[in-house]
């Protein structure tokens, strides 16, 4: 009977023991950010959240971290602020955690936003979700003055019918003399003056009528921002 007991109190001295060592190590942070009135619901374990912002140039979401411990987050995105698509699908996102891609689980999607489970590393501290479509502020439908003709152009630059050099000189041609009107962001530096697939990808859709206008502006911007393209 003794026996028993002393064994009763050595399972509960020790469930004890990591109850107390597991509140006092283990934490997480949940909360909510809003983005240009769009909210970016996160609850991380093993850290807590500095900030999120939204790169509009760059189609992504950037995350800033304090992990203590390896661990996830659960990260909310409304997809009027960030979405992924492929024609008109849903198309993954591209996740990277301290620069390296991740492997990630999105656990619920619905009309309205979309749900990623994002594993990362003791230590890691920034986390990068990249898509396709992007809400930008500095872009309204009413500024935005593209001729027609320029999506045939698109759709002929998109099929590798005329040249990168070729399109680019056009858009600026247009934008030079007051043809195109596109609002323009902050200009920065860029050491690669390759065009990034995806801005190729968005010229084509653009053509067949699968994304809007300001999604098609966006991709201008980007090679506007980054030296690409110069106005």
């Amino acid at each position: 009977m003794m026996s028993n007991r002393n064994s009763l109190f050595v399972i509960g001295f020790l469930f004890s023991m990591i109850l107390i060592y597991s509140t006092q190590y283990s934490f997480g942070d949940t909360g909510v950010i809003t983005i240009d009135s769009h909210d970016v619901k996160y609850d991380i374990d093993n850290g807590n959240v500095e900030s999120i912002f939204l790169d509009p140039d760059f189609f992504e979401l950037l995350v800033t971290m304090n992990t203590h411990a390896d661990g996830t987050i659960d990260i909310t995105i409304p997809r009027e602020l960030l979405d992924a698509k492929f024609e008109l699908s849903d198309d993954l996102f591209y996740v990277l955690v301290d620069g390296f891609e991740t492997t990630f689980i999105e656990s619920e999607s619905n009309p309205n936003s979309r749900t990623l489970v994002i594993p990362f590393f003791n230590g890691d501290s920034t986390i990068e979700i990249i898509g396709t479509h992007v809400s930008n502020p500095f872009i309204s439908n009413t500024e935005i003055i593209i001729p027609d003709w320029i999506k045939n152009n698109a759709g002929w630059w998109s099929k590798d019918l005329i040249q990168d050099s070729d399109f680019v000189s056009g858009i600026q041609y247009l934008i030079k003399e007051k043809i195109m009107t596109i609002p323009l962001t902050s200009s920065g530096g860029s050491s690669n003056d390759a065009i990034p697939d995806w801005i190729k990808n968005n010229a084509g859709w653009w053509a067949d009528g699968l994304i809007e206008d300001s999604d098609f502006v966006s991709g201008i911007q980007y090679l506007l921002t980054n030296g690409i393209m110069h106005a």
